[in-house]
């Protein structure tokens, strides 16, 4: 089955390069609501090699930027839905850029949780231990980029199920 994310390099496209392309969404929050997409098929940002965030982060700034000089957009959302529960409706990472304007009645707030001292200390010291080693970032190759099934496993189990077993 192909992916529609995949099948979309072909419509509705305002910019394409060697790793990336944005399309109109066909479904805008907004007018002028572009998506902006890897061209080499990955389902979470987790997955994207980091010099291919780097560089999509980068088209994304530029796009951004032509939708505030063209559209007259007052304003931009850029939207990530990363994994089923956050909202992701295709296993395709994507970047989302909503036009923003006056009174435009698309509210994207949300309700900050309050934490008490004793959980955010928990949660600071458990991130902490995670995030203490990056730094190694991966390079861009000359050659084309192999693609190891085994790190599509979380803990042993498909990403996509274990997303799936959270949903009530």
């Amino acid at each position: 089955m192909a992916c529609a994310i995949c099948e979309k390099i072909k419509e509705k496209k305002v910019y394409e390069d060697e790793k990336v392309f944005a399309f109109l969404d066909d479904k805008p929050m907004s007018l002028g609501h572009v998506v902006v997409a890897t061209k080499q098929h990955f389902p979470i940002i987790e997955q994207v090699p980091d010099f291919i965030i780097d560089h999509l982060f980068k088209i994304t700034n530029k796009i951004g930027t032509a939708v505030f000089e063209s559209l007259g957009a007052l304003g931009t959302n850029i939207l990530v839905n990363n994994g089923v529960p956050a909202g992701q409706e295709h296993p395709h990472f994507l970047i989302n850029i909503i036009p923003r304007r006056q009174n435009d009645n698309i509210n994207l707030r949300f309700k900050p949780k309050q934490l008490n001292e004793e959980e955010m200390s928990a949660l600071e010291l458990t991130l902490k231990e995670q995030t203490k080693n990056i730094g190694a970032f991966e390079k861009e190759s000359e050659g084309p980029i192999n693609i190891d099934r085994d790190k599509e496993r979380i803990s042993g189990e498909n990403y996509m199920t274990k997303i799936l077993k959270r949903i009530p």
